[in-house]
């Protein structure tokens, strides 16, 4: 619960960050589309590796300690 309050955190103050990049007219709109997807690309990327990671340790075996 705690690491996805973290995360939600970071996202918010990334967001926030990034606000006036997205909000300003001097940038053009094609730069502003592209830095948006592929910010976008690279959260769907991170979660997927997360929850891959919490399947496949809810699916391993454990090892057997050897005395």
């Amino acid at each position: 619960m705690g690491i996805i309050l973290i995360g939600t955190i970071i996202l918010v103050l990334l967001g926030y960050g990034c606000r006036s990049f997205f909000i300003n007219s001097d940038v053009h709109l094609a730069i502003r589309i592209a830095v948006g997807v592929i910010g976008a690309g690279v959260l769907i990327l991170v979660i997927k590796v997360i929850r891959d990671r919490v399947a496949r340790s809810k699916t391993r075996k454990p090892r057997e300690v050897e005395k």
